[in-house]
């Protein structure tokens, strides 16, 4: 498998569709260098390969969006990446995250598209998980981490002094023992599933079902007899409630009441009878008190305009006699304090004044011509008319309402007790009525009896029926896997044996593969470590996966006595090792290994490492470290250079051909 071409879009400095071809050798081998300064770019190359091969997290991608498209409002990223597979059939992954027309979008906004290209026809996606896990069994993500690796990643393997569990995980992952861990774990769970299923069937057990079928089905039978004479007694009941009705309806000319509705009837009747009792009491309050006097209610108009006539008639005499008096003190009032006129009248003028006033008031008006009737005094005639306005407030004027509805609850009343009547002519009438009525009700009562207990038994023989189905296919069952007993039992056994067979498989790969793991591991320790000379072997243990290295007198020599430099070499082979034993064919992208190594390590792994390290091996660096000399030892063994060039000011990431002083 080789990578034929890279492509990123709007992801950190690269703003602009950005191509990187991998080119290919004569020889099938590939070594391409990809020159960058600190920021260029070099890890987001290796971050693009995953995200474009993996995914990833849409907070993560949206975290990684270029600033100045994101402040734009687009926050679309895209990878793609052309493969080559092992077949030579070209595989195209193309997968972007877009948040769409969203104004101020959010990480969780982002919505992942995946298309994949196969030989230039595109592959449905609608299951995407299908296609994802295409791609993580042929390049899976659990091995890459042997072929794309950076130096933070040698660093993290030279610093761990117990690295059994890493490496144990690791090694698991290239050989793909987790899935035939699974594998095994399947054969286990469908052995623990078929013995779930599983029991010994035995006659026995036959013969108890059987037994107890024949039980339900008794039970059944007495319960369908007893609907059956239950049927037939409510059946009788109706015929004779549907005679005494007709025999009812003959003799009465009328349809027969229920006692429901003639008991509803009585209380009616009772209550009406309340009604009237409290109404007559009301009527009969009023009358006692105030109803004589309201008899002559018609008269108080009258009365009131007597009373009214002769008082003014009273005030016009009083009038009359004091007219002298009243003349003077009507004069004065013109005059005094201060006269209302303009000019002064005379002694004369002031006589005359009040002779006029003197006769208007000594001839007074037509009212003193009223006859006295009642000649009452002021106080007994106020007493009089707040007497007789408080007769017309009292409620004795309320009687007549009253009598009205007395008049009509006696109708009602006598309406209920003519429907209570038998309408019998003779006791013996009565006497059949009260029986035909008595008759029927009692057959009412037997037919609701009846039917309630049809229903509840119906019930019981619905849910007899369906136990006695359970039942009948339990026995089935039983039989079936009486049959089958022996064939679930050997399958049980085979799955054992399977799994069995799988742990074995398992550890005889582990312990060959770990062999191989050691070989490739020291092959290329050898190469790279200037300590080569003083070391006999390697070993790694095939179940602690402890690593023990050993010096030329079978001393063993700890890792953690090794120098830095030492330690990377080692990280760096048993990386290799890893890659060479999991027999996949996987471009190898290294990211800055060589920042901190001392220069005769850095020369034993660009003259023995890169050429050796893969079919197709893709170098990041900056120009400290594949330097000038660097180069041109490499440069026989390279089929191609770039370089990423990023400007400060636009933060702008853009590839030119050629490595750093190439270009």
């Amino acid at each position: 498998m080789k990578f034929k071409k890279l492509i990123i879009e709007n992801y950190k400095s690269f703003q602009f569709p950005t191509q990187i071809h991998f080119p290919q050798g004569d020889d099938g081998k590939s070594i391409f260098l990809i020159g960058g300064m600190n920021g260029a770019g070099k890890t987001s190359i290796m971050e693009a390969v995953n995200f474009c091969l993996y995914g990833g997290k849409a907070h993560d991608i949206f975290k990684a969006v270029n600033r100045k498209e994101k402040a734009l409002g687009n926050v679309k990223v895209s990878f793609e990446l052309v493969i080559e597979m092992d077949d030579l059939s070209e595989l195209i992954v193309q997968r972007s995250w877009n948040a769409g027309a969203i104004e101020s979008p959010k990480p969780n906004d982002l919505q992942e598209h995946l298309v994949v290209i196969r030989d230039g026809k595109r592959v449905s996606v609608r299951n995407k998980r299908i296609w994802q896990d295409f791609i993580r069994a042929a390049i899976p993500p659990g091995i890459t981490q042997f072929f794309f690796f950076d130096g933070e990643k040698i660093q993290e393997i030279a610093a761990d002094d117990h690295s059994e569990v890493r490496l144990k995980s690791s090694l698991e992952a290239a050989l793909g023992i987790q899935y035939i861990n699974q594998l095994s774990g399947d054969m286990l769970y469908l052995k623990n599933d078929e013995r779930k299923g599983f029991v010994e069937i035995s006659d026995d057990d036959l013969e108890f079902k059987q037994m107890e079928l024949k039980k339900e089905k008794t039970r059944l039978s007495r319960k369908k007899k007893e609907h059956a004479d239950l049927s037939r007694e409510l059946d009788q009941f109706r015929h004779q409630y549907d005679e005494a009705r007709t025999r009812f309806q003959a003799i009465f000319n009328a349809e027969p009441e229920t006692r429901e509705l003639l008991r509803e009837k009585e209380k009616n009747r009772i209550q009406k009878s309340n009604r009237l009792a409290q109404l007559e009491n009301e009527i009969k309050g009023l009358s006692e008190g105030v109803l004589p006097f309201s008899i002559a209610g018609v008269f108080f108009d009258e009365i009131k305009h007597q009373i009214e006539a002769e008082r003014e008639t009273a005030e016009g005499e009083a009038i009359k006699a004091h007219a002298g008096q009243l003349a003077q003190k009507i004069v004065r009032v013109v005059e005094e304090p201060e006269p209302i006129y303009r000019e002064t009248l005379s002694h004369e003028k002031m006589q005359e004044l009040e002779a006029r006033i003197y006769k208007i008031l000594k001839e007074g008006t037509a009212i003193t011509d009223v006859p006295k009737i009642l000649n009452l005094s002021e106080r007994d005639a106020a007493r009089m008319l707040f007497r007789m306005e408080e007769l017309e407030n009292s409620d004795v004027f309320l009687i007549q309402p009253l009598l009205e509805e007395k008049q009509e609850i006696e109708a009602q009343i006598r309406q209920i007790e003519a429907s209570l009547q038998t309408g019998a002519a003779s006791e013996s009438e009565k006497e059949l009525f009260d029986q035909l009525q008595s008759e029927m009700e009692s057959c009412t009562t037997q037919i609701g009896r009846k039917t309630e207990q049809i229903r509840i038994l119906e019930e019981d023989i619905i849910v007899l029926e369906k136990r006695l189905n359970t039942i009948e296919g339990e026995i089935e069952k039983l039989y079936e896997r009486h049959d089958v007993s022996k064939e679930k039992a050997d399958f049980i056994n085979e799955c054992d044996a399977i799994a069995g067979l799988l742990n074995q498989f398992v550890v005889r790969l582990r312990k060959s593969k770990i062999h191989l793991l050691q070989e490739k591991t020291f092959e290329m320790y050898k190469q790279l470590s200037s300590k080569s000379g003083l070391i006999k072997d390697i070993s790694i243990n095939n179940k602690t996966y402890e690593i023990k290295i050993r010096d030329r007198s079978g001393h063993e020599i700890k890792k953690s006595g090794l120098s830095a430099g030492e330690k990377e070499v080692f990280a760096v082979s048993l990386l290799w090792g890893l890659a060479q034993t999991s027999r996949l064919s996987l471009p190898i992208i290294v990211d800055t290994p060589l920042s901190r190594l001392d220069s005769s390590h850095r020369d034993n792994i660009v003259n023995n490492y890169f050429p050796n390290a893969g079919e197709q091996v893709v170098i990041l660096s900056t120009d400290t470290e594949i330097d000038n000399d660097y180069y041109r030892l490499l440069q026989p063994h390279l089929n191609g250079a770039v370089h990423l060039e990023f400007n400060q000011d636009q933060e702008l990431t853009t590839v030119k051909t050629g490595y750093f002083w190439e270009g």
